[in-house]
């Protein structure tokens, strides 16, 4: 259910960026922000609601951590790969790869311009062919480009703030109480403020699937527990959570 509406949010958000192109007069930030307060304000003020109230959260910090730092470790692997390798290695390449590409253009409109443009056109077949086995690294670092031009969460401390809070959450916590106690909120919010649309969706896509083995299992423990079956049946049932996990 979770992934289907993150799935749904993308696909509005890409809606609107589509309404905008036409020309409709809107504002997709604003409106994208109400669909998301509809679409996913009822199911989070809810699950946290009964996660807070059930005393869940005890159980999650308990008997649940390991199993969130593992979905979390490896997708802040995933983060710091994009920030730190692979977007400034798309950055730096760009200037080349447009240059490169402006002139393998040139090349292809002089070698047609000598024959027919068609494989009978040694000097047009050479060019191509070596543009396509060549060219493939500069090819792929485009489409890169194209798919991933929102994934950037500005300087290194905006991007630490996005991790901690957008990946790290339960750690987070601690860390927004002190920000906000020293700092105010602004200095906190700022650097999601400045993101893109698509980041804050991704954003809070990670949130959603490094929290829900956290917050589910640990739910279900609680109710588990409530019970009364004992000590051996509850170690028992969170036994079972993880060698279904693992």
């Amino acid at each position: 259910l979770l992934a289907q509406l993150m799935n749904m949010l993308s696909l509005v958000h890409a809606i609107l960026t589509a309404l905008i192109v036409a020309g409709v007069k809107l504002d997709p930030r604003a409106w994208l922000l109400r669909y998301a307060t509809a679409a996913l304000g009822p199911y989070f003020t809810f699950g946290m609601g009964y996660f807070l109230v059930t005393l869940s959260f005890v159980f999650a910090y308990v008997f649940f951590l390991p199993l969130f730092l593992f979905g979390a470790v490896l997708t802040t692997a995933l983060c710091l790969l994009l920030f730190k390798l692979v977007m400034p290695w798309l950055k730096a390449k760009e200037q080349e790869d447009q240059d490169a590409l402006a002139k393998y253009e040139q090349d292809i409109q002089e070698a047609a311009g000598e024959g027919r443009f068609s494989w009978c056109n040694g000097r047009w077949a050479k060019q191509w062919c070596g543009n396509a086995v060549c060219g493939l690294p500069r090819f792929t670092r485009a489409q890169l480009r194209e798919v991933l031009w929102w994934f950037d969460a500005g300087d290194a401390e905006a991007q630490l703030i996005v991790i901690v809070l957008g990946v790290l959450l339960p750690f987070g916590g601690p860390v927004v109480a002190l920000a906000y106690y020293y700092q105010g909120m602004d200095d906190v919010t700022k650097p999601f403020t400045d993101l893109y649309d698509m980041m804050r969706v991704a954003i809070l896509a990670l949130a959603t699937i490094t929290l829900s083995p956290f917050i589910i299992c640990s739910t279900w423990s609680a109710f588990y527990a409530y019970q009364g079956v004992g000590n051996d049946a509850s170690m028992e049932f969170i036994a079972d959570v993880y060698h279904h996990t693992f």
